[in-house]
């Protein structure tokens, strides 16, 4: 599932689209774990899975992405100066 996930969801390092993030290059700070997790929730739509705890570091926040089986299928970061998102798994 893990390679399934990054063909369906590249290219990493993206904004998520929307009027929320803005065009293409647009950064915007994210600020709180919320924020963190309403960007990964808005990436992954449509995809069936669920996101796990958000952990705040210095730089970013980290974020586990399970199947409907609970596997773990990713962890996502997102970066808190610019909101870019991008695969560690």
């Amino acid at each position: 599932m893990h390679g399934e996930m990054h063909q369906k969801r590249m290219p990493y390092g993206d904004y998520c689209p929307g009027y929320k993030r803005g065009w293409y290059g647009a950064r915007k700070t994210v600020k709180t774990s919320e924020q963190a997790r309403e960007i990964v929730k808005e990436y992954f739509s449509g995809a069936d899975v669920k996101i796990g705890g958000i952990k705040e570091r210095k730089r970013f926040f980290r974020a586990e992405i399970f199947d409907s089986n609970h596997s773990l299928t990713d962890i996502v970061i997102i970066d808190k100066r610019t909101g870019r998102i991008r695969s560690i798994y």
